[in-house]
């Protein structure tokens, strides 16, 4: 499984790549979902990048973010958590130079929000017991958008049980368990919409089913 997600994850920034030379708007729907993924894999939650603007990074940017957040991969992978919360710091740094507006500013909110999803969920743990009745919030069904396990899951390129127990703990904010016992996820709460998430797998199957017809891939092709 965790080569599979390296793979998919290797294979978005080699699509950023060529599409930053050929259409920066398709490129942007790619960077967009793979820099979520990248946090997400890791099982970090920045609700406030969301609402942060990012412009395409150069390619000289663009290959130093993919070496840090595959790093950060490797070494969270072999549980070496403090070398990739290094990565982490290295990676929200170098995400803040290409936020439009100050960079500074950019980074504290970035670690502030980190340090705060953090310590909520250290409390979640320490307080979790498993639910003896199951709660839904009929209002919040119709006032938001929310997506499956499974969505989620293939979204963030991690297992549907993965994704359940990530809500078990309260690690997605505004999750609940309907009277059936399914967990729903508010669409909100992620850095890309549905539709970019669309945009960016139709982008990523161009790209596939053109190298596998003719090689290169250009513009008049995408």
């Amino acid at each position: 499984m965790t080569r599979a997600i390296d793979r998919e994850q290797e294979h978005m920034w080699d699509s950023v790549y060529i599409l930053s030379q050929i259409n920066s708007e398709k490129a942007k729907a790619v960077f967009k979902a793979a820099i979520e993924k990248s946090f997400w894999q890791l099982g970090i939650t920045l609700p406030v990048f969301s609402t942060i603007r990012f412009s395409l990074p150069n390619e000289e940017h663009l290959f130093l973010l993919r070496d840090i957040e595959k790093k950060m991969r490797e070494a969270y992978t072999t549980k070496e958590q403090e070398k990739a919360y290094e990565y982490l710091v290295d990676y929200i740094e170098q995400l803040s130079e290409i936020a439009e507006g100050d960079s500074l500013t950019v980074r504290k909110k970035l670690l502030v929000s980190l340090l705060n999803e953090s310590a909520k969920l250290n409390n979640k743990i320490k307080n979790y017991q498993l639910p003896t009745s199951i709660v839904s919030f009929p209002s919040r069904q119709t006032a938001i958008a929310y997506y499956t396990t499974t969505e989620v899951a293939k979204k963030l390129g991690l297992s549907d049980q993965t994704i359940r127990r990530m809500c078990e703990i309260g690690k997605f904010p505004g999750a609940y368990k309907t009277d059936g016992g399914h967990w729903r996820i508010p669409q909100d709460i992620f850095v890309t919409t549905p539709e970019q998430d669309d945009r960016a797998e139709q982008v990523l199957h161009q790209i596939d089913r053109k190298n596998q017809e003719a090689g290169d891939v250009d513009e008049f092709n995408l």
